[in-house]
């Protein structure tokens, strides 16, 4: 049986849930839930209440909104924490601040901030030729997600720009994973998996040139031309736009025969090396 001693946990990386030990502890009403969701996604950070207001009626807040946010956090410190009494001097894990509100969190408690350590570590690896290490690591990061970001929240519309920024993290994840599956010669290992991807994120450049070389490790080089040429109507017909420099060239080194995985996997861990640096764009 959970306990009150028990940490809350708290996963975003599929529906939104919150437990407590076997005890579930989300909100069921869909602002509430809503509310949770938000701050976790912030979690840790001032999260003012004008933000609150805005995002949680985006198409317009009635003059009650700051009235009912106020009761809408009473509601849920009560869910998180049965039998909390809002007499305390502050709730362990839903703080007041002045105009606003902090949920505090420890790293193990979100699985996103869960995933984001492990992206690092796998990006350090990666950028120290720990190809293996590194494969592993996204592998243990990729597990975390149990389906689309805030599955039950998506239809609120609420949440459309996190769960588009939390997407791109994860395929972005999964293109540095594919980079070390290469790294380590496995590319017949990923090509169906890449195949589908290419499918359903047809503008991503990288998945067109991660099969492409995925298919010469596996000694299908006209099968990697014709991946190109799949890439190159796809982006002429969806975007209006020829193949970058980087597809062209990979394109043009499988037409020489050329060993078209050597020069990309310099350039890979260079830009995985890069990636380690603060400035450095994703």
């Amino acid at each position: 049986m959970a306990t009150g001693d028990e940490p809350l946990h708290f996963r975003v990386l599929g529906t939104f849930e919150v437990t407590r030990g076997a005890r579930r502890c989300t909100p069921t009403a869909q602002k509430q839930r809503a509310l949770l969701a938000l701050l976790a996604l912030h979690a840790n950070e001032f999260v003012p209440t004008s933000r609150i207001v805005d995002q949680l009626w985006a198409r317009g807040a009635p003059r009650s909104a700051v009235a009912a946010l106020h009761g809408y956090v009473t509601a849920v410190r009560r869910v998180l924490t049965p039998g909390f009494s809002s007499g305390r001097a502050s709730h362990p894990v839903l703080s007041t601040r002045p105009s606003g509100y902090v949920l505090r969190l420890e790293p193990h408690q979100l699985d996103l901030t869960r995933f984001r350590q492990l992206a690092r570590h796998g990006q350090a690896a990666a950028a120290a030729g720990d190809c293996a290490g590194a494969r592993e690591i996204f592998t243990s990061a990729l597990a975390l997600w149990r389906g689309s970001p805030l599955a039950d929240l998506r239809e609120t519309g609420l949440f459309d720009h996190d769960i588009s920024r939390l997407e791109k993290e994860y395929l972005e994840l999964l293109r540095d994973r594919f980079d070390v599956v290469l790294c380590r010669g496995d590319g017949h290992l990923a090509v169906c998996d890449l195949e589908e991807l290419c499918g359903t994120y047809p503008l991503w450049e990288r998945f067109h040139e991660q099969l492409m070389l995925a298919l010469c490790q596996a000694e299908r080089r006209a099968d990697a031309l014709a991946a190109y040429a799949r890439a190159y109507r796809v982006l002429s017909s969806h975007a209006g736009i020829e193949p970058g420099p980087r597809l062209r060239a990979l394109h043009q080194a499988v037409l020489n025969g050329d060993d078209p995985f050597v020069t990309g996997h310099r350039h890979d861990r260079a830009r995985s090396a890069s990636r380690m640096e603060p400035t450095a764009s994703p």
